[in-house]
């Protein structure tokens, strides 16, 4: 295993660093757009993917998020009227949450999943030959590992 020399701690400050700045560029166009910061876009992404309705506890491991954090979150998405929550308990959870996507949200989604998919292309698709693609890949199929 290599050891963990300056070049690897300054290629890993650089990775995050530009990631970070990706989903600054991107949030900010969502935001400028449609008022939808990229995180309720992400929290709209996995709700639909999951058919329109998913358990919050599952939303949860989805985002890889805090349940607090995402509470909160959805609370303000309630409020602007891109979810709805619903009380369902189940055998093994009597608290058990769903949340469900609302046909404002549904549209929301799709008008920002346009620009989203715009800035993914023009800040980091097009910027990658199938090799670098690749090579991500394996990259990232290794980190998922750990």
């Amino acid at each position: 295993m290599p050891r963990l020399d300056a070049e690897r701690i300054a290629m890993w400050r650089e990775f995050c660093t530009l990631s970070a700045a990706v989903q600054r560029r991107i949030d900010q166009a969502l935001v400028d757009e449609f008022g939808l910061p990229l995180a309720w876009f992400d929290v709209l992404t996995a709700i639909r993917s999951a058919g329109g309705t998913m358990r919050v506890h599952q939303l949860c491991a989805e985002l890889d998020e805090v349940p607090s954090s995402l509470s909160r979150r959805l609370d303000r998405m309630v409020e602007e009227g891109y979810v709805r929550r619903k009380h369902t308990p189940q055998p093994d959870d009597r608290r058990a949450v769903t949340v469900q996507m609302t046909a404002a949200g549904r549209y929301a989604w799709r008008d920002a999943n346009i620009t989203y998919r715009r800035m993914v292309q023009q800040h980091f698709a097009q910027r990658l030959t199938d090799t670098d693609i690749a090579a991500l890949q394996r990259i990232w199929g290794k980190l998922a590992d750990s």
